[in-house]
């Protein structure tokens, strides 16, 4: 199948405009370069490719790729300070700056041996937080460049990476599932056996980020192409048997046929096909059983898709999401203004982080985690980068629902922070829409 990717926004319900007749203009090499270096950077973060690439090889850590982009952008800067200082002004990077000087505070609290979070977290492990807390800083500053770098361009290019992701991002994941240990020895740590994740590791993670890429890269493809791509997201999404990405596919469903983001047919053909799915639900779990690689992990696969017809909330995972929750929220109330310190729920006796993102800012944070959460939303929702109101309300959809399940927005899952910084984006005049 051969993508036909378009600079124009796509909507169903718009009528055909006549096409205009003034050349395009010829890009410069800077502008080339731009679009190149910026399309790269968005390739490899919203395919996880520095996580990577650094759990194969533990000597390539994830922050060479970013030095290097960010060595690679810092010219946009000096060669563009007007905009720059426009930009500085923007509703993201003022949040981002306010969470950054947050962090810087909790971090030199920690250096000088107080501050926030002694009480809550494991002895010895102080330096282990301070690097945490160190790495989330470096985030925050790479997402506020890579923010500009799109600010600054006057054309949306950058994006058609993405849009090939739209395949390639869900097709890997199919693969990982049918030939588990392609991408990863199925020892490495974070994998779960039976659950496809491919360079994404952890399904969780391969789920939101599938339906992430689906929404960023609608921004530049033709909508002829987007119930195609739409259900090899979806396809992909099942054999990750992540039960939030697997709600949140159906409800993006409903919310793009609402607002015509997709056409009302493909509402049709999902139900055709989930008519088809439950007639056939005994075949597949058949062929699960009957596979002996996944045979340690089937009773984990088959519980997850009981969920879906029960609603029991009785298996391991939930019982852990409860557990953390729980231990989140007693961790705010024991703090609730400046909460625990940043990274104490990385570092505490559970087994894991809150699996809640504004769980964790209000644990770590206290009222200021709430508040950033909140004003983030309000970023979002404002952002003028889709010129779609569907794709833009599906995006902030999806903000909100995956806080519910992750807590690695502002930390490993880099694809959050780049969408963050690229959804905000108010600067829509500049764009070039045309094909």
């Amino acid at each position: 199948m051969t993508l036909k990717l378009s600079a124009q926004p796509a909507s169903f319900s718009a009528k055909k405009r006549p096409s205009t007749s003034l050349p395009r203009p010829r890009k410069s090499f800077f502008a080339r370069y731009q679009i190149l270096v910026l399309g790269a950077a968005l390739a490899a973060i919203f395919s996880n490719l520095p996580i990577y690439i650094y759990i194969l090889n533990p000597k390539l850590l994830p922050k060479y790729f970013f030095f290097g982009i960010f060595v690679l952008l810092a010219p946009l800067v000096l060669l563009k300070l007007r905009s720059f200082s426009a930009y500085l002004a923007s509703p993201f990077v003022v949040w981002a700056g306010l969470f950054l000087v947050l962090n810087l505070v909790h971090l030199t609290s920690l250096s000088i041996g107080g501050g926030w979070g002694d009480t809550y977290i494991i002895d010895n492990q102080n330096e282990a937080r301070q690097s945490l807390i160190a790495t989330r800083i470096q985030y925050i500053l790479f997402s506020i460049l890579l923010g500009f770098a799109a600010y600054a361009s006057g054309h949306r290019d950058y994006l058609y990476p993405v849009a090939v992701l739209m395949v390639l991002v869900p097709c890997a994941v199919i693969v990982d599932f049918a030939r588990p240990g392609f991408f990863y020895p199925l020892d490495t740590e974070g994998m779960v056996l039976g659950r496809a994740a491919a360079t994404f590791i952890n399904p969780t993670m391969a789920g939101e980020a599938i339906l992430l890429v689906f929404l960023m890269g609608c921004a530049v493809t033709s909508a002829r192409y987007r119930v195609p791509l739409f259900f090899l997201a979806g396809a992909a999404v099942i054999v990750t048997f992540s039960r939030s990405s697997i709600i949140a596919w159906v409800l993006l469903l409903l919310i793009l046929s609402f607002k015509r983001s997709l056409p009302k047919s493909a509402l049709m053909t999902a139900l055709a096909v989930f008519g088809l799915g439950l007639t056939l639900l005994g075949s597949v779990e058949a062929y699960l059983q009957s596979r002996q690689d996944l045979e340690a992990a089937s009773s984990n696969i088959l519980s997850r898709l009981d969920f879906f017809f029960d609603m029991k909330f009785d298996d391991d995972s939930s019982e852990e999401r409860a557990d953390v929750i729980r231990a989140g929220w007693e961790l705010f109330l024991q703090n609730p203004v400046f909460g625990a310190g940043a990274g104490a729920t990385q570092f505490w006796s559970q087994h894991a982080s809150t699996h809640n993102q504004l769980l964790l800012l209000a644990a770590e944070y206290g009222m200021f985690g709430v508040g950033l959460w909140i004003w983030l939303l309000l970023i979002l929702w404002k952002g003028t980068f889709f010129a779609e109101k569907g794709l833009r309300a599906a995006t902030v959809f999806l903000f909100i629902f995956m806080t519910l399940f992750t807590h690695q927005m502002f930390d490993s899952a880099t694809y959050w922070l780049a969408s963050f910084a690229l959804i905000s984006l108010r600067k829509i005049e500049a764009f070039d829409h045309r094909p």
